[in-house]
């Protein structure tokens, strides 16, 4: 159904027609895709859909908002509640895991477009992929039911910075050097420097009921703690809410004194855009 709606207009109209041949080179093609886990292949570039390539690239454009395939779109948008790149942002864009301009017959495969969001979508631009290298398919990869993701804190004078790091104990090579490259690309340190302000001001109102208590310190973070595990149990294992506040627990100038921090004003430094990208 996607093949006819992407290449065959509302009023009929034909922008290509595929002969039974090509459909079928299509189907076998979205399987080799699946089998491959979305790693880059020659197979995936088939001789067979030389003369139809352009036209499944083009039909991209009906995925886009508005587009005859607007209901693949909204339900692959529907099917994560965050992008699963950064788990930050709302996912409002389709990116192509394997680039349209090299894989123009992969371009309206639903396996190949990825809910994102915009900053993400760009940020992985038009990255070359490689076998084995690279960003790691949100659908396919298996990572390892362990955490990996750690969040260093640094904290002075109630200014609060946080940096990410793979454990590469955990995440073996050559998974470590993938997320690793992934958290560089994406510029998640940087990026997430909003999303930490906002969560940590969503927890203040819990936090200040520990305030001017003898054991204020313990209390704190014990309730840190409590939050990293309630964050691996909600979003999954290595999501970076949890990373945070579990570093924050363990950060002695932040339990001293966290409201040299917290009682400053919230000031975002970014506003969030939502246009399509690929």
């Amino acid at each position: 159904m996607q093949l006819d709606a992407g290449l065959i207009q509302a009023d009929g109209t034909v922008d290509y027609a595929l002969s039974d041949p090509e459909r079928q080179t299509i189907h076998e093609l979205y399987a080799v895709y699946d089998q491959l886990l979305g790693e880059p292949n020659p197979s995936l570039a088939p001789e067979a859909l030389s003369a139809c390539k352009d036209a499944l690239h083009d039909a991209y454009g009906q995925v886009q908002k508005g587009g005859r395939l607007k209901k693949m779109r909204g339900g692959l948008l529907r099917a994560v509640r965050e992008c699963p790149l950064c788990g930050a942002a709302p996912a409002t864009t389709l990116d192509h895991h394997l680039p349209r301009a090299q894989y123009k017959s992969l371009a309206i495969n639903p396996r190949n477009l990825v809910p994102s969001c915009q900053p993400c979508n760009r940020a992985k631009g038009t990255l070359v992929p490689v076998a084995g290298q690279g960003m790691i398919h949100a659908y396919f990869h298996a990572l390892p039911a362990a955490t990996f993701l750690r969040a260093t804190s640094s904290y002075i004078d109630g200014a609060l910075a946080i940096s990410f790091d793979i454990d590469a104990a955990v995440a073996p090579s050559p998974l470590y050097e993938r997320l690793t490259s992934q958290l560089t690309r994406l510029n998640l340190d940087e990026r997430l420097t909003d999303s930490i302000n906002i969560m940590m001001f969503t927890l203040k109102p819990s936090l200040e009921m520990f305030r001017g208590l003898a054991n204020e310190r313990e209390q704190i973070q014990e309730y840190l703690r409590g939050a990293a595990r309630s964050y691996n149990k909600d979003f999954a294992l290595n999501h970076w809410r949890a990373a945070v506040v579990l570093s924050l627990s363990e950060c002695g100038p932040f339990l001293d004194d966290p409201w040299t921090y917290l009682d400053k004003p919230l000031i975002l430094t970014e506003a969030m855009e939502d246009e399509e990208v690929d």
